[in-house]
C-alpha cells in the first residue's frame, strides 16, 4: 500500500510539474513546485535534520527564490546542482561528501524510471482499485471534456471568451503536453523514489579523511624527500622572484597608457592561474602517502607551506590585475568570475596546508573543496549580475571604456540601464577614442552610438510586446520592474 501511495504522489506531483510549466518559463512556477516537492518529502519523513541535508535542501530553495527575483541563468543552474545534490544526499546522508552524494544524484537520475517502472501495476494487482482497463477509460475522459468544450465554445461565442480565460490562466493545451507530463513523471520519481546503488555505496563508505601509514621503504621515502627538497627550493626561489616583480610593478607602479592589457589580463591571469593549480598539485604528489609519516619530513613540508603560502601572494596579484582590468575597461563576466575563482583557489590552498599539517587523505580535499566551490556558487547567484553590470558600466562611462557591443548582449532585465541618450553616447565615444586612440576606437570591432541605439530601441519593443504575453507562472520580480520601466518609456 506504501508504494501505491508513493506512485499516487508521483503522478500528482507530475501533474502539477504540467500545470506550471508547459509552454511557459522559469518564474514563480519553479519555487511552488520545489516548495511543493520537499514539503512532500518532509511528510514523508525524508529529510532529516542533518548538515548536509541543511545546506543543499537550503540551496534549493534559495536558489528558487533567487530565479523569483531574478530569473537569472546562474540561479537556475545552481537550483539544478542544488536539487541534484540534495537527492544524492538524501540517499546516503550518513556519508557527508557532496561530491559522493553528486555521483549518487546522477546515478539516481538514471535509475529511478527504472524503479517507477517496476512499481507500475499489473492486470493482477491494481493499485487503488484501478485496474488497465479503467485506466484507459480514464484517460479518455479528458478527450471528451475537450471534445465538448469545443463544441460549446463554437456555438456560444461568451462561452468561448470564458474558456480563452481560462486557457490564459492555465496555459493553452499543446501538442507538447504529454512530453512535459512525461519529463514531470521522471523529475517526481527522481525527487520521491528512493533507490540505492551498492556499488557505488561501498566505493563512497570506504573513504576516509585520515591517512594510514603504507608499507614504502625507508630509502625509497628518503629519495623521495631529497628530490622534493631541490625541487621546491628552486620553485620557491622563481616564484618569490615572480611575486617581488608583481608586488612592485603591478601592486604598486602600474601605469596605464591606453593598452588593451590583453597579455597583462587574459593572457596574464589565465596562466597565473594554471600555475596555482599546478603548484597545489606538486604538494600532493609529494604527500600523497607514506611522505606524509617519514620522521624528516620537516624541511619538505615547511618548504610546502612556504610554495602554498607564495602561490596565495600570486592568486592576490591574479586580484589585483583584476582590478585594474575592471578599473579601465570596466566589468564583464570572465572579470567576475576570476575573483570568485580566486576566492576558491585560496581556500583550496589552506585546506592542502591542512591536509598536509593534520596527515589528511585526498578524499578530504575533495570533500572540503566540493562544499566551499557549492557555497561560492551560491553566493554568486545571490547577485543580479547583469543589472549590476548595466549599472556600474553606465555609471563609470566617463571614467572607464565601456564597450557598447557588450552592452547590447546584457539580459532584457537591464535594459532600463542601458537606454543612454545621444549626448550620453557621444560622450562615451569621445572618452573611449581618447583613452584607447581615435584610430583604433574607429576601427570595425566596435559598435557606433547609432547602431547601438537602433539595437536598444528595438529590443526594448520586442520585450514589452513579449512580456505582455507571459503567463502568471514565469513571472519573476525583474523583468516586471524592467518591463514597468520601458512600457513607461515606449508610450512616451
Amino acid at each position: 500500500m506504501r508504494s501505491n501511495r508513493t506512485l499516487l504522489t508521483c503522478l500528482s506531483l507530475a501533474a502539477l510539474f504540467t500545470f506550471l510549466f508547459n509552454g511557459v518559463g522559469l518564474g514563480v512556477n519553479l519555487l511552488l513546485f520545489e516548495m511543493v516537492a520537499f514539503g512532500t518529502l518532509a511528510g514523508m519523513r525524508r529529510l532529516p535534520p542533518k548538515r548536509d541535508v541543511l545546506i543543499t535542501v537550503g540551496g534549493s530553495m534559495l536558489t528558487a527564490v533567487l530565479v523569483l527575483l531574478y530569473g537569472s541563468s546562474l540561479a537556475i543552474f545552481m537550483n539544478l546542482v542544488s536539487v541534484v545534490l540534495a537527492v544524492g544526499v538524501l540517499l546516503a546522508p550518513e556519508l557527508g561528501a557532496l561530491h559522493h552524494a553528486l555521483v549518487l544524484g546522477l546515478s539516481h537520475l538514471v535509475a529511478a524510471p527504472r524503479a517507477l517502472w517496476r512499481s507500475m501495476p499489473s492486470s493482477a494487482s491494481p493499485v487503488l482499485g484501478i485496474t488497465p482497463r479503467g485506466a484507459i477509460s480514464g484517460a479518455l475522459v479528458p478527450l471528451v471534456i475537450l471534445l465538448f468544450i469545443s463544441l460549446y465554445s463554437a456555438s456560444n461565442p461568451k462561452f468561448e471568451e470564458l474558456m480563452d480565460r481560462f486557457y490564459a490562466w492555465i496555459g493553452e493545451p499543446s501538442a507538447s503536453l504529454p512530453f512535459v507530463f512525461l519529463l514531470g513523471l521522471v523529475l517526481s520519481c527522481f525527487l520521491l523514489l528512493f533507490t540505492r546503488n551498492e556499488r557505488l555505496m561501498r566505493w563512497a563508505s570506504a573513504k576516509r579523511d585520515a591517512l594510514l601509514p603504507g608499507t614504502e621503504q625507508d630509502p625509497v621515502l628518503r629519495a623521495e624527500v631529497r628530490t622534493g627538497i631541490v625541487l621546491l627550493v628552486t620553485l620557491n626561489v622563481l616564484l618569490l622572484l615572480l611575486n617581488v616583480l608583481d608586488i612592485n610593478h603591478v601592486w604598486f607602479n602600474f601605469s596605464f597608457t591606453g593598452q588593451y592589457l590583453k597579455q597583462f589580463v587574459h593572457e596574464g591571469t589565465w596562466l597565473l592561474s594554471v600555475s596555482i593549480v599546478l603548484g597545489a598539485l606538486i604538494v600532493l604528489y609529494f604527500f600523497r602517502g607514506d611522505l606524509n609519516f617519514h620522521p624528516r619530513n620537516r624541511t619538505i613540508k615547511a618548504l610546502s607551506y612556504l610554495w602554498l603560502l607564495q602561490n596565495a601572494v600570486l592568486a592576490i596579484s591574479v586580484a589585483v590585475r583584476d582590478y585594474w582590468y575592471i578599473h579601465h575597461f570596466a566589468l564583464a563576466y570572465k572579470r567576475i568570475g576570476v575573483i570568485f575563482f580566486l576566492l576558491a583557489a585560496l581556500v583550496g590552498l589552506a585546506l592542502i596546508m591542512q591536509k598536509v599539517r593534520h596527515q589528511r587523505s585526498h578524499h578530504f580535499l575533495a570533500r572540503w573543496n566540493m562544499l566551499s566551490v557549492y557555497l561560492i556558487l551560491l553566493v554568486m547567484s545571490l547577485f543580479d549580475w547583469d543589472t549590476l553590470v548595466a549599472r556600474y558600466n553606465v555609471a563609470q562611462r566617463e571614467k572607464a571604456f565601456v564597450e557598447l557591443n557588450f552592452l547590447g548582449t546584457l539580459d532584457n532585465k537591464a535594459l532600463p540601464y542601458l537606454i543612454l541618450s545621444d549626448l550620453q553616447l557621444e560622450n562615451l565615444e569621445d572618452h573611449n577614442a581618447n583613452l584607447i586612440g581615435t584610430e583604433r576606437y574607429a576601427g570595425w570591432r566596435y559598435l557606433h552610438r547609432k547602431e547601438y541605439s537602433r539595437w536598444i530601441n528595438g529590443r526594448v519593443e520586442r520585450f514589452v510586446k513579449e512580456y505582455e504575453q507571459r503567463s502568471w507562472r514565469e513571472w519573476n520580480m525583474a523583468d516586471a520592474w524592467a518591463h514597468a520601466q520601458l512600457r513607461l518609456a515606449v508610450v512616451e
